[in-house]
């Protein structure tokens, strides 16, 4: 088969890593189209996965969406040049161009922002994939997975860490350390969220680094007198900073699910996170996270686990729980393009069949 991707993001490039190099090793072949928006083509290059561009970044939410039109179709100029089987993506880019050149489309979603959104998603895509926590209910294309997207990397199948990278950080594998993630809020679905104010992050920072190191992951640039906090490795290396922290508190979804999903402790603090699919299943189901729709109690929490004894023991056994009740993502993916469609046909007749990908 030859088998189109969609990255848009660094999430995705770390979820589609793994199922590419499985696609490509059983001979099929894959072309790979991305969005140069954040790290995304580093990784992509870490990880020797050629690509094209077909967009560039936009940082402001109204220029995105006046550009999707363009950026669209300079995907599917370049596609069309090739016989494709089948395009895989996460979003409306993948979705427009499976339109325009009118091939058969999968989708992955692991959250619907607005009914707008979920009305395109509904019309121009022939399956869509999300995680068996995703709150709304999608229709008849809409299929389940017992899993999360993150174990499709982070897996112990997939994820061996790596003591090594510590020594680029000045850390010994049995010291104190939290990392502390601070998202842009910069894409089309963030629209009136923000997150902690320049007071909030003084305190935080202020509180914590009297227990243990401090380093701060951000998308957007730091104020000057926090710029020494600021975490300095190759950015393919950031899951095995997080293997290794004590603890995580960041406002962007994806990182506080890895860091669960790696037994570290998390604390997301997002104005929705009581409504997220995966934050609900992981606080309330695994006790893995904490959330906070604001800043109130937030310190204070952080404070009490971070000077908490034997933390890091009793959250792995919470990740191997996780593990042990969880499909493998990448195997199920590999499986459900490979045999697209009658893979599709499978999983309405018999949902229950994906557990063969424990």
């Amino acid at each position: 088969m030859r088998i189109v991707f969609f990255i848009s993001t660094p999430a995705q490039a770390h979820f589609f890593k793994n199922i590419i190099r499985a696609l490509e090793k059983k001979r099929h072949e894959v072309i790979t189209l991305a969005r140069n928006y954040g790290e995304t083509l580093y990784l992509l290059k870490a990880f020797h996965i050629s690509h094209f561009v077909f967009a560039d970044t936009l940082r402001s939410k109204y220029g995105k969406i006046v550009f999707l039109p363009y950026h669209v179709f300079s995907a599917y100029r370049y596609l069309k040049q090739f016989d494709i089987d089948l395009i895989v993506g996460t979003g409306l880019y993948s979705e427009y161009a499976s339109f325009l050149l009118r091939k058969p489309n999968i989708l992955f979603m692991d959250a619907v922002s607005t009914q707008t959104e979920l009305f395109f998603v509904k019309g121009f895509t022939n399956a869509i994939l999300s995680p068996s926590n995703l709150t709304k209910e999608i229709g008849e294309k809409h299929i389940k997975i017992n899993s999360f997207k993150e174990l499709s990397y982070l897996h112990p199948r997939y994820f061996v860490p790596d003591k090594n990278t510590l020594d680029l950080i000045g850390i010994h594998e049995k010291d104190n350390f939290a990392v502390i993630r601070f998202n842009a809020f910069d894409a089309i679905h963030d629209f009136g969220i923000s997150s902690f104010s320049p007071k909030e992050r003084r305190k935080l920072i202020n509180e914590l680094r009297q227990h243990g190191k401090i380093f701060i992951s951000s998308e957007a640039p730091v104020p000057e007198d926090l710029d020494r906090y600021l975490l300095k490795i190759p950015k393919e290396k950031i899951h095995d900073v997080l293997y290794y922290a004590k603890m995580l508190i960041a406002d962007t979804g994806t990182m506080v699910t890895e860091a669960a999903l790696l037994g570290t402790t998390a604390i997301c603090y997002h104005p929705k996170a009581k409504t997220i699919g995966n934050f609900i299943e992981l606080e309330q189901q695994y006790n893995l996270i904490y959330t906070f729709e604001n800043s109130h109690g937030l310190v204070e929490k952080a404070l009490s686990l971070f000077t908490q004894e034997n933390l890091k023991k009793e959250w792995e056994k919470r990740r191997e729980k996780v593990v042990k009740e969880k499909i493998d993502m990448t195997l199920f993916m590999v499986w459900f393009i490979e045999t697209f469609p009658e893979s599709f046909r499978k999983m309405k007749e018999e949902p229950s069949y994906q557990e063969v990908f424990a």
